[in-house]
């Protein structure tokens, strides 16, 4: 698989004018390399890619690292570059300037004086934003977990419980069931907090007819799942069960709409329309959703107002939109899609009616 990733980014070095490009985003080094662990850096001279790591992780790359050149540092990996045949004579050398530090920078100019060194974004991204089978399965599985536990811990939402516990006991959960761990920093947000987008799991005690946020989900080798369901602690108001139902129209549209070829602005505004033609425009502030990748819970593409990307077959994204009222509290719905050939598929499985505990 890394072969076929390596080819791709081999043609956008060439595509871009570039003799060698150094990785330093984990995410991408992953991608390209199959090395997962904390410290790792790729040098790309097609035909040759150089993997560099420390003493730590060399059992670990001898075990993932596919298609590269190991080479185990004696110092930090910016100082084992000098070292490399490709920075030996002058060449035009591409850094990841989203993830170089200016120390960094001032590092590897005094290192490779020889070198013209050119900031570049994205080739690995444009390549990863396409999932291929493989990539699909973690997903769903990465999913699955994440739907299997949020089922087995609502009946533990009571009054008195603290949002914190919940969110704890679902990472529990999550690891137990083969999970790396979660995905981020989870949101169990209720009453007035769930007006907070990224209202992060609190001591707040439940209580009886909040209006409960969870933005939850999990790494399954490395793939991500996020989702978001709102639930009432007791019997729904009638203005809750108003607010659930244009979000839930909103999200429905939504995914019913996501197919490729479409521009995300396009979808989000499929969203967004129902939201301000019900009066809550002003209360929907984020966009509609955002893409997964490795490693990573946003990433490419960017489904927003703002974003001039289209999709495509084997893109994944989260469809997420929202009501939030200060001082009432708000109400979210989240669920992960692939992109196919024609239309999209539903990695989320949980069910979408309110859900009165």
């Amino acid at each position: 698989m890394t072969v076929n990733r390596l080819k791709q980014a081999y043609a956008l070095i060439k595509k871009n004018k570039l003799n060698v490009l150094i990785i330093n985003k984990l995410s991408n080094v992953r991608y390209l390399s199959g090395f997962s662990g904390s410290n790792g850096l790729l040098v790309l001279a097609p035909p040759k890619t150089y993997f560099l790591t420390d003493f730590r992780y060399v059992v670990q790359a001898r075990k993932e690292v596919k298609n590269c050149q190991v080479i185990i540092a004696e110092r930090d990996l910016l100082s084992e570059l000098v070292k490399l045949p490709c920075f030996r004579k002058k060449n035009k050398v591409g850094f990841e300037s989203a993830n170089t530090t200016v120390k960094e920078l001032d590092q590897i100019k005094e290192l490779l004086p020889k070198a013209s060194l050119i900031p570049v974004e994205n080739i690995v991204e444009s390549i990863a934003v396409v999932k291929d089978t493989g990539e699909i399965n973690k997903l769903k599985k990465a999913a699955k977990i994440t739907d299997t536990v949020f089922e087995e811990v609502l009946g533990m939402v009571k009054p008195g419980v603290k949002e914190r516990d919940i969110a704890l006991e679902m990472q529990y959960r999550m690891i137990k069931r083969g999970a790396d761990g979660p995905s981020f920093d989870f949101i169990v947000a209720s009453g007035q907090r769930s007006s907070m987008p990224h209202g992060i799991a609190s001591d707040r005690k439940f209580k009886k007819g909040d209006l409960i946020t969870f933005d939850f989900g999990c790494f399954y080798n490395g793939y991500p799942a996020d989702v978001t369901r709102t639930v009432v602690l007791g019997k729904a108001t009638a203005r809750q069960k108003k607010i659930y139902a244009i979000v839930l129209k909103a999200q429905l549209a939504a995914v019913e709409a996501a197919r490729p070829g479409l521009a995300t602005r396009e979808l989000d505004k499929v969203a967004r329309d129902i939201i301000i033609r019900e009066g809550y425009g002003d209360n929907f502030g984020h966009g509609l959703g955002h893409g997964l990748g490795l490693d990573q819970v946003h990433s490419q593409p960017t489904v927003s107002s703002r974003s001039n990307e289209t999709l495509e077959p084997g893109h994944v994204i989260t469809i997420e939109p929202g009501i939030y009222i200060p001082n009432w509290g708000g109400v979210r719905i989240e669920d992960d899609l692939v992109i196919t050939g024609k239309g999209s598929q539903n990695l989320t499985k949980l069910p979408k009616d309110l859900i009165e505990l």
